[in-house]
């Protein structure tokens, strides 16, 4: 056995991680939000101030243009999905909701053409 290694070995890799990953990922695209673009904007902006005032964590860390449509970066899983089901409500379309297993962290698909 190499010298000091009895000492050093590490478990970190085998233990679950102390660190749960927490907000979100709301990824919008479509021909219908090319249209309604600026619209689409204030209502997650709205959704974003809604949820800060309620929970100061709770916030929209980003939005920009991405793969030609938007991605939403927030700081908490549920505002993802708050702003997931007013997309829904209000311009209905396609969503999809992921979970990362173990984790805070979700993944918001949101589509109209």
């Amino acid at each position: 056995m190499p010298q000091g290694a009895a000492g050093n070995r590490h478990y970190e890799g085998f233990r679950s991680p102390d660190k749960i990953e927490e907000g979100g990922v709301v990824n919008l695209s479509g021909a219908f939000l090319l249209d309604h673009e600026e619209e689409i904007i204030n209502l997650v902006k709205h959704e974003g101030k809604l949820a800060t005032e309620r929970n100061p964590k709770a916030k929209v860390s980003k939005i920009a243009k991405a793969n030609g449509g938007l991605l939403v970066e927030t700081t908490d899983h549920n505002l993802a999905l708050r702003i997931g089901k007013a997309l829904y409500r209000a311009y209905k379309g396609d969503h999809q909701y992921k979970f990362l297993k173990d984790e805070k962290f979700v993944r918001v698909d949101w589509k109209r053409d």
